[in-house]
Order: C-alpha cells, then structure tokens, then sequence
C-alpha cells in the first residue's frame, strides 16, 4: 500500500488529477442513483403529507401515488422512473417524472389519445398531427392525436383557451396528454412543486378537464 501512494505521488499533477476526477465518476455512478432516487421518494412524500393525502406504494420502487380532490375532481398525482429500459414505444419525457391525472367523463375518450406540448415531443405510435386553424395557438403548441373522437373541431375556443391559461400559469414544463380515457399533466417533479402549487396545477387542470368533456359532447 505504502508502495502504491509513494508511486501516486510520484506522478505528475495532471495525471493524479485525472485519476482523482475518474476516481469521482466511479463513485457518483455507483451511488449517484440511489441518492438520486432517495431524495424524489422523500420529496414526494413530503407533497403528499403536505396535500393532507396518503402515499400508496406502486409496482415498484420508483413509483408511488396519492390521491386528493379538487373542485369536485378526483386526481390521482404518481410518480415514476421512465428510462432507457421504457422501450421504443414510449414517447415521453424520461427521468424522474410526475403524472397529475384525472378521468374524462364520455366514453368518447376511451378510444382518442391526445399530446399537447409547448416545447415538441416525440409523437406517439400511431398519432398524427393536427392543427386547430388558430394561428397564434398553432404556433406556440405541438399537438398529436389517435383514435376517434367523433367530432372534428373539438378544439374550439373553449378548449383552446383553458389549454393556453393552463400553460400560462403551470411553473413548470410538461405535457398535456389523453390516455385511455384520462387527462394527465406530465412533467419533471416533485423537485419545485409544493403544495400550493399543486393545488393551482390541479386547479387549472380540472379546467382544461371540463373544457375536453365539454368539446366532445
């Protein structure tokens, strides 16, 4: 051992410097994720219990839920970990994200899903853009669909404008998305998102929700 660090010090500044930098790497991917994991589980805990809602454990480590009302509106708010082993079908964003979801009333929804993002995504499989004819919306929103809603132009006025003050007011980047007859807001959390703003996401959602309802008939 005493041979080694006398050799260490031997060697040149740069050398020892890169040995120390690498040295670093190793640890920081080694632990980096479980320190990584361990604060967004605490972090999310910490959002719930200040919602005044009970955490229930997911498929996995990574995920959790907890549910809370607002404006009449059940929301489930989970999180999860979508990486490279999500497969080529995901389209999202990856990462440690959060999902404040809600059912669409209609059984319309059940067979159209929905991408509606600011910055672009990647479409999802078997969707295809559409454009609402509102220029100044157009502009600003990448949108995709799927499926069969049964009425062309259901993103009227209404709709356009709830999609628009909720992004206007949502502090952090995210999606809009249609699944399977849920709307959900998708987006990297729970780092900067407490229990106020939660409560103006889920708000200004439950808007967005009524205006999709509304629209489809």
């Amino acid at each position: 051992m005493n041979e080694m660090v006398t050799g260490l010090l031997a060697m040149p500044g740069w050398v020892q410097a890169f040995m120390a930098f690498f040295a670093l790497m190793v640890v920081v991917m080694l632990f980096g994720p479980g320190f990584r994991h361990r604060r967004v589980a605490k972090q999310f805990a910490e959002l719930a219990a200040a919602s005044g809602a009970t955490i229930t454990p997911g498929h996995d480590k990574f995920s959790d839920s907890f549910v809370v009302e607002r404006d009449g509106r059940r929301f489930t708010v989970r999180r999860e970990l979508r990486d490279a082993t999500s497969g080529p079908s995901y389209r999202g964003p990856r990462g440690y994200l959060m999902y404040c979801e809600t059912p669409l009333a209609g059984s319309r929804w059940a067979h159209h899903d929905v991408d509606i993002a600011e910055e672009g995504s990647l479409p999802p499989v078997g969707s295809v853009p559409f454009r609402t004819g509102d220029a100044t919306f157009d502009k600003r929103f990448t949108a995709y669909q799927s499926g069969e809603l049964g009425r062309d132009g259901w993103v009227d006025p209404a709709v356009r404008g709830a999609v628009t003050a909720f992004f206007d007011t949502t502090p952090l980047s995210g999606s809009l998305w249609v699944r399977a007859g849920t709307l959900q807001y998708v987006t990297v959390a729970p780092k900067g998102m407490d229990a106020t703003t939660l409560a103006h996401v889920l708000r200004d959602l439950s808007a967005v929700a009524l205006a999709f309802e509304r629209s489809a008939g």
